[in-house]
């Protein structure tokens, strides 16, 4: 081949109008209309969260804001291909907003950009299937469907270089901003500390934190409150628990732990008092016990995850709002291995394990009797006549082979357990 032609080979010859926006042509836009953007929309979703945001997978709020800009994508480049409305006149604004949770989530910039990789490649996938069974169905030559096929292509090319470059500019330029805020610093220096990573924290980082690293912790984990609402809070969490210092971070959307500091050993009264006002305004949180020091730092905000996971097995209807690490301990320490809990479960339980709605009254009544330690306080508590307690008692007897006496912690530990263990988790 002679270089005049490598030189007009249309493949090599410069074009300005390389990325093209024009809508499919007239043959086939109106297949554009009848495309199933919403399932389209749940497997870009669903791939991206899987294989690109793995550690935000069960932060529904991060789901939510990932959906959207999905959603907002899915039916512009519809709308694009139809030729309902120019690239130019798109609405990003889901979209754009997205880059921003992102960049105060720390989401680096590649596993962003490998989310529209992800995301674009789907919609091409699913176009083209979609593309040619309208080929097929209206019975199209080859040359009208090749360029059909290659100009759905161009299309979404283009898309994506129009929406990965508006991306990109806000992202950076959010980011740029961010990290020359002091609480982006302390956000960073936080996480060097969870890492274990402090060694290499110097006096004027230490300066920045503005919390005592080496005093008495005590972590609460806030599961449903915005970073904003959080760094508001710890401020009357301070005061009521007379605390020294308090230090906001976040671990997702709407998920916050807040640390507070003494530079004495916490006592009761001060735990007390922490519970109180949490409880009192009616937020979600899991508390810790005291931990001291900088493994105590980290040791704190693991006791508190833990507690947030027995909330999560217990079920939001059934756990009280506040929930102590020294209340939850035992949950804790037992859901370490599931399958041991079950085989304890069932061993001590036997028909009494099931879900039925026998059983689930026999183990309330087994509960109360344990805890309240007499027939007529059972019944007070359960609202129930004294026989009627005791009929219950003496079946949960039956059904055990054995006296409630017999094994009482065994089954006082179980009935405490089962309510962890549902029969779909």
């Amino acid at each position: 081949m002679g270089d005049d032609m490598l030189v007009n080979h249309p493949l090599t010859e410069p074009r300005a109008d390389f990325f093209d926006s024009r809508p499919l042509p007239p043959t086939v836009r109106d297949c554009a209309l009848d495309f199933d953007v919403p399932t389209m929309v749940d497997v870009v979703v669903e791939r991206c969260s899987t294989a690109v945001f793995t550690s935000h997978r069960s932060d529904e709020a991060f789901l939510e804001r990932l959906r959207a800009s999905v959603t907002q994508n899915a039916y512009a480049l519809r709308d694009v291909l139809a030729g309902r409305v120019e690239l130019e006149d798109v609405r990003l604004d889901q979209v754009l907003s997205f880059a921003t949770v992102q960049v105060h989530l720390r989401i680096p910039q590649k596993s962003m950009q490998r989310s529209y990789r992800v995301s674009f490649l789907t919609q091409w996938e699913l176009w083209t299937a979609h593309l040619r069974r309208h080929i097929e169905r209206a019975d199209l030559g080859r040359d009208e469907a090749a360029d059909a096929l290659g100009h759905l292509t161009r299309v979404i090319l283009t898309y994506q270089d129009h929406v990965a470059s508006r991306v990109a500019e806000t992202y950076t330029r959010d980011y740029e901003a961010l990290s020359r805020s002091r609480a982006h610093v302390r956000q960073n220096l936080v996480r060097d500390i969870l890492r274990g990573e402090e060694a290499r924290l110097t006096t004027s980082d230490l300066a920045i934190l503005a919390y005592q690293t080496d005093a008495h912790h005590v972590a609460v984990l806030l599961p449903a409150m915005t970073e904003g609402a959080a760094t508001q809070l710890a401020d009357g969490l301070r005061v009521a628990a007379k605390a020294y210092q308090t230090l906001s971070y976040p671990l997702a959307l709407t998920s916050n732990v807040v640390w507070l500091c003494r530079l004495e050993p916490w006592h009761a009264a001060g735990l007390a008092a922490l519970c109180r006002v949490l409880t009192e305004i009616g937020v979600t949180a899991s508390v810790s016990d005291p931990q001291t020091g900088m493994d105590g730092f980290r040791a704190a905000l693991r006791q508190a995850q833990e507690v947030e996971r027995v909330r999560a097995a217990w079920g939001l209807p059934h756990a009280p709002p506040v929930i102590r690490y020294a209340d939850a301990g035992l949950e804790v320490l037992l859901l370490q291995n599931e399958a041991l809990a079950r085989n304890f479960v069932a061993a001590e339980l036997g028909a009494l394990a099931g879900n039925t709605t026998e059983a689930v009254r026999l183990r309330e009544t087994l509960d109360a009797s344990f805890r309240f330690g007499s027939h007529v306080a059972a019944a007070e508590y359960l609202q129930l006549h004294e026989h009627t307690v005791r009929n219950r008692l003496q079946k949960a007897e039956q059904l055990l082979g054995h006296s409630l006496q017999e094994r009482r912690t065994e089954l006082q530990v179980a009935i405490r357990l089962v309510r962890l263990l549902s029969e779909d988790s």
